[in-house]
Parts: C-alpha cells; structure tokens; sequence
C-alpha cells in the first residue's frame, strides 16, 4: 500500500509541475469549470460512471472569490456532504499547496493517516479531488485550487486532469 501511495503521489506531483496556467481569471475559470461538468456527464452518458452519480465542481482563489461553483445531478448523488468535502480539500490544497490527492498520498506511503497528522476531517479532506491552481513562471504558491467532489477519490483528481488535457492551450504561451 505504502509504495502504491508513493507512486500515486509521485505521479500527480508530476501532473502539478506540468499544468501551470499562463493566466487565470474569471473566463479560464468558466472554461474549466464548463469542461469539467462537460467531461462528467460525457463520460456518464458512456457509461463510465452510473447514471445516477453526481459532482459538484467549484474553483476558488485562496482570497476567497469563488469563480465557478456548481452541482451535477441531485440528491442523494450530491448535496451538503459533498460541499464539506469541498472545503476540506481546498483547504489541504491551500495549506500545502499541492493536491488533496498527493498529499493524502504521501502521508499513507509513511504510513499514516491524516488525523495522526493533525488533519482532521471535514476542516481538511486528503482526498483526490483538489488541484493547485499554479500560474506558470509563479513558484512561491498556487492562487486557488479547481475541486471536483462526488465520485470515488481518484476518479475526482482524475476528472480534473482530464478536464484540464483538454485545454492544453491554457498552459502554453500563444
């Protein structure tokens, strides 16, 4: 298990490194968002998750604006857990400034949970489904964090790296 979450952790460090955005306002964050609701109900109408499954997406900057915020499908698929689990993992992204994913991977390939690092749940949530907003040439910190809670933690942080192979015009300079 240890060394399974050490190379999970490893590749999304490399995922992280590798989608830095050239910009990031209010219309990349549409952009996003849209593709990230866009990719979930594609891959729902094929089949890849039930018919009955929902997320909520929400992209936020780490001063607190909220730039895209919505709910896929309805109860009991999505509802006020599901924003818990939003802040939990925005606040992980927001404290460490890597995902919620690899950082909850990199403390279970030591061994450990979260709650034996202090990391309590729902204030934080290593889970998949939090990605650090990095601006490309800025190395000091994200600005915010793209988060996907609903489906099983991977398929989350898996959601958001689809969403975002996409738009691969995003993290080039034109």
């Amino acid at each position: 298990m240890a060394a399974a979450s050490a190379e999970i952790a490893s590749l999304v460090a490399k995922q992280e490194a590798q989608l830095r955005f050239v910009k990031f306002d209010a219309d990349v964050a549409w952009r996003v968002g849209t593709s990230v609701r866009d990719t979930f109900l594609a891959a729902r109408e094929t089949g890849v998750h039930p018919s009955n499954a929902g997320i909520v997406v929400h992209i936020e900057t780490f001063t607190g604006h909220t730039l895209f915020s919505c709910a896929v499908g309805s109860a009991p698929a999505v509802g006020p857990d599901n924003w818990l689990w939003v802040r939990g993992k925005l606040n992980v992204v927001k404290r460490f400034n890597v995902s919620s994913l690899r950082k909850g991977r990199e403390i279970a390939a030591k061994g450990q949970t979260p709650e034996e690092k202090g990391l309590h749940f729902p204030e934080y949530a290593c889970h998949g489904g939090a990605f650090p907003i990095w601006i490309a040439g800025c190395d000091a910190a994200p600005v915010g964090a793209i988060v996907v809670s609903g489906l099983p933690q991977l398929d989350d942080h898996q959601l958001i790296v689809d969403s975002l192979a996409q738009a691969q015009d995003l993290f080039t300079s034109a």
